[in-house]
């Protein structure tokens, strides 16, 4: 089949349903689109192409977490790729934006709208001719970064720190959770091309307050905590340790949120967006109140010494606790308040002694200290025997369960 004839078919299958706006629309952009076309297929022959569509839901993990994992896939054959990146509303963190623009085109709302109108048009046929296959997302992970901060960010970085009252060489830990008030933040008018403000009313978020039993632990080592995120829903409790930090209500930038993510000791996260900024650089990641059973084998980081745990879910007719092969086959669908109520079922957050229970994991983990018996291992190969072969955690080996959590709740394997 010929490049003129898929055109035309793509062209048939692109208008159905449309009204005559967008077919307009369409019609004028339809040029433009045939020159990119027709310019990507001439660089190609001299300069590989790689063209990867970001289907953004004003979330930075849609955003950074396959900018990062396809640039690793490009560097690590040694050629000289023109990774192209195209989202189609507004990018999340102009910070972050930069970084990466140093490696590729990146495609966004930076541009007219005809371009990217152009670009969508040609998606399906880009996809087909230009789309890189990704490897499996933990053997990525475990390659060197993609990108690293310049002399400029690197004194900004330095000058942050200075700013926020942590020494030079201090070590600090980022704590991030998933908050109401970041979701209600994004409506239509906000840029990100949807509307998830529906979600700030969602069990999913997680209050802050629970991790400050594990965050006082930790300054009471000597460590740093500090707390980030893009929109929170209020400022930390004014007696808290003076060695935890509000960041996010004190001094949040984008830059900011870069250099904090990709210089910390490991990352404390409530299932929020901001563990990707730690995952660039290969930093352990504790997630959580992971609200899926499974959910790490996405594109959560793969590194070796990350550590999940997940919120539990209960049976509100007589308390008992759902197993968890139960909760691997309710999968995704359980992640929604109304199938779970429609259920009979309710989700149970994290207790703050078993967020401190896998903190202190953490930071023994890194420091060596951490030791891990043959019952525990046993404990995460009978986690893993919870799903279905088809997605067994055990394909994604560096995914591990807190230690202390499974021996907890033993009984639910």
């Amino acid at each position: 089949m010929g490049a003129g004839e898929q055109l035309s078919q793509f062209m048939l299958k692109y208008f159905r349903g449309r009204n005559f706006g967008y077919v307009f629309r369409f019609v004028l952009a339809s040029p433009l689109a045939l020159l990119i076309w027709l310019v990507i297929e001439i660089v190609n022959i001299f300069r590989p192409v790689y063209i990867v569509g970001l289907s953004y839901k004003g979330r930075i993990t849609q955003y950074m977490a396959p900018m990062e994992l396809h640039l690793r896939q490009a560097n690590q054959t040694k050629k000289s790729y023109l990774m192209i990146f195209v989202m189609p509303v507004a990018t999340p963190n102009e910070a972050v934006r930069t970084i990466y623009s140093r490696c590729a085109l990146i495609i966004d709302s930076h541009y007219p709208k005809i371009i990217r109108s152009a670009f969508g048009m040609l998606s399906v046929l880009l996809k087909r001719r230009f789309m890189p296959q990704l490897l499996q997302h933990h053997l990525l992970w475990q390659l060197e970064p993609a990108t690293e901060l310049n002399k400029v960010e690197i004194e900004f970085g330095k000058n942050l720190m200075n700013d926020l009252g942590i020494p030079v060489g201090a070590e600090y830990v980022c704590l991030g959770v998933k908050e109401a008030a970041y979701y209600a933040s994004i409506t239509p008018e906000s840029g990100f091309g949807q509307d998830l403000s529906h979600q700030a009313k969602d069990s999913r978020n997680v209050d802050i307050t629970n991790y400050m039993l594990a965050a006082t632990h930790l300054a009471g080592l000597g460590i740093y905590v500090v707390r980030v995120g893009s929109v929170v829903s209020a400022p930390l409790p004014k007696d808290r340790h003076p060695m935890i930090i509000d960041y996010a209500s004190e001094a949040r930038s984008e830059l900011g949120d870069v250099v904090l993510g990709t210089n910390c000791s490991f990352f404390v996260c409530g299932v929020s967006g901001f563990w990707v900024f730690t995952s660039t650089k290969n930093i352990p990641i504790l997630i959580c109140d992971i609200f899926e059973c499974g959910f790490p084998t996405d594109l959560l980081s793969q590194h070796r010494k990350s550590i999940n745990i997940l919120r539990r879910i209960g049976r509100k007719s007589n308390s008992q606790l759902v197993p968890f092969s139960e909760m691997a086959a309710g999968g995704q669908k359980w992640a929604d308040d109304k199938v779970l109520a429609s259920l009979g079922l309710e989700p149970i957050p994290n207790t703050p002694e078993e967020i401190l229970d896998a903190v202190v994991e953490m930071n023994d983990w890194i420091d060596g200290k951490l030791e891990l018996s043959d019952f525990d291992e046993e404990l995460q190969t009978k986690f893993y025997n919870c799903y279905p072969p088809e997605t067994r955690l055990e394909k994604n080996p560096l995914v591990r369960i807190s230690p202390s959590f499974l021996r907890k709740y033993q009984d639910l394997l």
